[in-house]
């Protein structure tokens, strides 16, 4: 039934999302509302909506009234279907200025292996003066695993640079500048003529495990590694295989199995591999807002969510 009353918000997140920063921001867009921060709530069947970047330990089946839960990330590989009220939605929280994180992200990673930054730290940490040869970007193939909202963002921006860009998903796509590809073949056939291959694709049961050995033999040897998706997609001790027969040159990794990293973990030291803590996109709870406020009026009078996902396809 729709709902004239302000709405009550349970929050709950990592120390990244400020629920201070999102409470100030709701407000200015929703006016009055009740925002009870997690993971604890005393009185979880009076909630409305629940604002998390994943479920809080004691799940949600307490919050009796839920009217719609909304993902305070790009992916949700975090929630499940038994994690979240019977019938109950689930929407991602759209940043317009995600997009712009993640190509700079995804720029950053390209033109530190591209221009051989990777080389020139480790020459320089060993006190080497030594020369390499600059490549021009259109000599430089860079793939893309995923080409939804993101992986769009970042094969058009590098097409703009001047790079070779293709790009593969699970079903055809056509983008301006990328050679695209479709299905298992596609796949096989891109593969080989990479120099750099970036993943940004969702995290289901079909793309679990893609960053594995078998796709790592049909990359060009000394190719590099991006990955910006989620740390299930890699397989860790293939990639340190990998990394030790000099199939793969490089690895970029902004995300991993066990975040934080543990410390005693192989990828610290390695002198292949760069850790950068889960910073390649970011929800902006002022640019964000104004979507998630919708989001919410629109749960708080019975209509269809924006976003709304669909957790059997995991997007």
């Amino acid at each position: 039934m729709p709902s004239t009353r302000a709405p009550h918000i349970f929050f709950n997140s990592s120390p990244v999302n400020s629920p201070e920063v999102w409470r100030a921001a709701l407000t200015r867009q929703l006016g009055d509302l009740r925002f009870t921060v997690g993971p604890d709530c005393a009185d979880p069947d009076t909630v409305d909506v629940a604002l998390v970047l994943r479920p809080p330990p004691q799940g949600l089946a307490a919050f009796a009234q839920l009217r719609a839960v909304i993902a305070l990330s790009a992916g949700v590989n975090q929630f499940s279907a038994d994690m979240l009220p019977a019938g109950v939605p689930l929407s991602r929280a759209v940043d317009p200025s995600l997009a712009e994180h993640m190509v700079s992200y995804a720029k950053a990673a390209v033109y530190r292996y591209h221009r051989r930054f990777d080389l020139f730290e480790r020459q320089s940490r060993a006190g080497v003066w030594r020369f390499e040869a600059a490549k021009l970007n259109r000599e430089t193939t860079i793939g893309l695993l995923g080409l939804g909202e993101l992986g769009s963002a970042i094969a058009l921006a590098l097409v703009a640079d001047g790079f070779s860009v293709e790009g593969w998903s699970r079903s055809p796509r056509t983008l301006d500048g990328v050679r695209t590809h479709a299905g298992d073949a596609g796949l096989q056939a891109m593969l080989p003529r990479m120099d750099l291959l970036i993943n940004v694709l969702p995290l289901t049961e079909a793309t679990t495990g893609i960053l594995s050995s078998a796709l790592f033999a049909r990359c060009r040897e000394g190719a590099c590694i991006v990955n910006m998706g989620r740390g299930r997609h890699l397989v860790e001790d293939d990639l340190l295989s990998a990394l030790a027969s000099g199939r793969i040159a490089a690895a970029t990794l902004d995300v991993t199995q066990v975040e934080p990293l543990p410390a005693d973990h192989a990828f610290w030291g390695h002198p292949g591999v760069l850790i950068t803590p889960h910073v390649a996109g970011i929800i902006q709870p002022e640019s964000a807002a104004q979507q998630v406020a919708e989001n919410i009026r629109r749960a708080m009078r019975g209509e269809a969510l924006l976003n709304r996902v669909d957790l059997a396809k995991g997007y």
